[in-house]
């Protein structure tokens, strides 16, 4: 049965045309893009173009997205105090009406005491950087503005689903946390510099971009049948490229879970990633030429 699958790359900028979403359907390992498009310039009508969207999925849909979905362990239990659970953390953030000034000074305080922390998964990977960190990317923008669409989201009737998080009585699409760079270093592409044509060496980045769609059927096994109607703009637009390498990880998802690292119940992991939110990435695969 055919499933379809979202890819978002996630932007909490103020004014910004870099959130920008996927829409595939996939049948079996055939994934065929449907559309690419970013909903909006203000990140509140992106933003509330993105909700309306994922509200309408059907209950087999996949979503993949971009952003952390919590933040670390001890910063979470300041928000939300006694949270066992992110979507504790969520409604930290969005109920109270948080603004996102606010959640930025009592992560400036948290920070001056404990630096800026990683959470309990993100050792598994070499890209993840810390939810609070603001420069260099600036991360809080996305932090913050997805966990209250999160929230919103998830007190919803449409019983999303949101992994490591208990699943009983949902039966809705999943919401899944991941980051395009780590699904390419994952199957040995470029995953650090083919962002953007700025910097020092932006051919470089142009012709990482080149080898990234090139090989991207067969380092992650799923027919793309359509891609060359969209390559173009994959090559001039790295914000639609992560969009477009999301869906690939639902569609992978969809496929196979296992082929992605699950946190363990074992020294309290499974416990931490559902206060802190997961990454999921594919398993690395051995060295392909």
């Amino acid at each position: 049965m055919a499933t379809t699958i979202i890819g978002v790359d996630f932007s909490g900028a103020e004014k910004s045309n870099s959130t920008w979403v996927t829409k595939g359907i996939l049948d079996e390992d055939c994934l065929q893009i449907k559309w690419c498009w970013h909903p909006s310039r203000k990140r509140e009508e992106a933003h509330a173009s993105l909700e309306k969207l994922l509200r309408q999925l059907c209950s087999r849909a996949v979503a993949a997205m971009d952003f952390p979905f919590s933040v670390p362990q001890s910063f979470a239990k300041e928000l939300a105090n006694g949270a066992t659970e992110m979507c504790a953390v969520w409604g930290a953030v969005a109920e109270g009406k948080m603004q996102y000034l606010e959640f930025g000074e009592l992560r400036d305080k948290f920070v001056k005491r404990c630096g800026e922390m990683t959470r309990c998964g993100d050792r598994y990977f070499g890209g993840p950087i810390s939810p609070l960190k603001t420069g260099g990317p600036n991360m809080l923008p996305m932090t913050f503005y997805g966990m209250q669409m999160l929230h919103r989201l998830w007190n919803s009737d449409c019983c999303f689903k949101v992994p490591p998080l208990q699943e009983a009585g949902r039966i809705g699409p999943v919401l899944l946390e991941t980051m395009p760079g780590e699904a390419l270093r994952s199957r040995h592409l470029p995953y650090r510099e083919y962002k953007n044509n700025k910097g020092g060496n932006p051919s470089r980045n142009l012709e990482n971009r080149q080898e990234i769609i090139a090989n991207l059927p067969d380092r992650f096994g799923i027919d793309l049948p359509n891609l060359q109607d969209y390559r173009d703009l994959f090559m001039f637009n790295d914000d639609a490229l992560d969009s477009f390498i999301a869906s690939i990880v639902a569609a992978l998802w969809v496929t196979n879970p296992g082929q992605f690292r699950h946190p363990q119940p074992d020294e309290n992991e499974l416990a931490m990633a559902q206060l802190e939110g997961w990454l999921y990435a594919p398993k690395p695969q051995s060295n392909q030429s």
